[in-house]
């Protein structure tokens, strides 16, 4: 009886397509070329690998030719391979990231493009030749290191300051169907599961540009990046990644207007998508008020890169006002003696997102990046949100 009881439950989870909470993905993405900063706390020894799911390797990166390479050789020697800093010759793949995330149940994938190197993807994606080159490399590096599949990072087909044009919309379909069809190859000889992913984009036009319903049969995640909605390059201040549509500004930039989009109108499956969440704010010059104008410029006093990491933020917290909207469910900081502000997530923030993710069965997921999130000490706030809400703990 207790078998028929356990097998009906797990008949009606999948007929509800409940996804119970202990099975969605935490993708955290891990920078190669930051490994070195904050005297190196954040390195695979380190890495709270009982807290993630998968780890996105950013960046390897297409070349002319459709190979792809690690865009920090050093980086990729140290964190891929377990080369020892101090002794050049001498290499340890237990101290590997692969190693060390393996031995926790955690899958890594190489994540390839990024924002700064997508601007081969369209000649690559065009190119029979190319293509195949580039499916081909991607299982070369998968043999090498020992990774678990592919992350494509293309930002975005079809966006004309990156070379893209209408082409890249079928060219998409037919560079993920390339690697796919060689894991699956690779995953005959091997008996084991490779995933494809894609980081794709939040704003209802880029997204027009990508043919979702195809590639969504392809790739087992659709990751999308849902932060990044306003910045220093919009005239007015507003919030970097909101959940809710703001009081000001389009209302398709928010988490919410996303997912839904990509549910609704595109058809995926909501355990296929994974909303992101940034461990990282946006801090504006000139203006210590939201929604008023500011100098333009990206306040760097934090040290972050693209942006200040969630733990650069929090050290200079006594020099400002914490805020919260109640409309974008999202907190802000300002600080009139110094006029700056800052769009961010705190856990607060956090816990909302992920609560909203489990209350519509999305299937995870993906953070930009793990550094942001890591303190002096260990401790991971953020990180911990997400776990306690998706696991339901205290």
């Amino acid at each position: 009886m207790k078998r028929l009881y356990i097998l009906c439950i797990s008949v009606v989870l999948m007929i509800l397509n409940i996804m119970p909470a202990n099975s969605r993905e935490i993708i955290a993405y891990y920078p190669s070329w930051r490994w070195k900063l904050r005297e190196q706390r954040v390195i695979p020894q380190t890495l709270p690998y009982d807290k993630i799911s998968i780890i996105n390797y950013a960046f390897f990166v297409p070349l002319e030719n459709g190979e792809i390479t690690g865009m920090d050789p050093e980086a990729d020697a140290v964190l891929l391979e377990g080369k020892t800093d101090n002794l050049p010759e001498k290499y340890n793949k237990e101290n590997s990231i692969i190693h060390l995330a393996h031995k926790h149940n955690v899958r890594v994938m190489i994540s390839i493009g990024g924002w700064e190197d997508s601007g081969l993807f369209p000649e690559i994606a065009a190119d029979n030749k190319k293509r195949k080159r580039f499916a081909e490399s991607c299982i070369d590096q998968i043999k090498k290191y020992g990774f678990d599949g592919i992350d494509i990072d293309w930002e975005y087909p079809g966006y004309e300051p990156h070379n893209g044009s209408p082409r890249d919309r079928k060219n998409f379909n037919l560079l993920l169907q390339a690697i796919r069809d060689n894991l699956n190859i690779l995953q005959k000889q091997t008996g084991k599961q490779y995933l494809l992913t894609a980081a794709l984009p939040a704003n209802p036009d880029h997204i027009a540009k990508i043919d979702i319903k195809t590639i969504s049969g392809i790739l087992d995640h659709i990751n999308v990046m849902t932060y990044d909605f306003h910045g220093s390059w919009d005239p007015i201040t507003n919030h970097n990644t909101p959940l809710y549509p703001p009081a000001q500004g389009d209302s398709a930039l928010c988490m919410d207007a996303a997912f839904r989009l990509y549910r609704d109108r595109y058809k995926v499956p909501s355990n296929n998508i994974n909303p992101g969440i940034a461990f990282y704010g946006r801090a504006y010059q000139g203006c210590s008020q939201l929604f008023h104008p500011h100098n333009g410029e990206e306040q760097n006093m934090f040290g972050g890169q693209g942006g200040s990491d969630y733990v650069q933020i929090v050290k200079y917290n006594n020099l400002f006002t914490r805020h919260w909207d109640d409309q974008a469910e999202v907190p802000y900081l300002t600080s009139d003696s110094l006029n700056i502000f800052i769009s961010f997530d705190d856990p607060e923030s956090i816990s909302l997102k992920s609560e909203y993710i489990v209350k519509n069965n999305a299937g995870g997921v993906i953070i930009w990046q793990i550094m942001g999130d890591f303190f002096e000490d260990g401790s991971t706030p953020l990180l911990d949100q997400i776990n306690r809400v998706f696991h339901n703990t205290e």
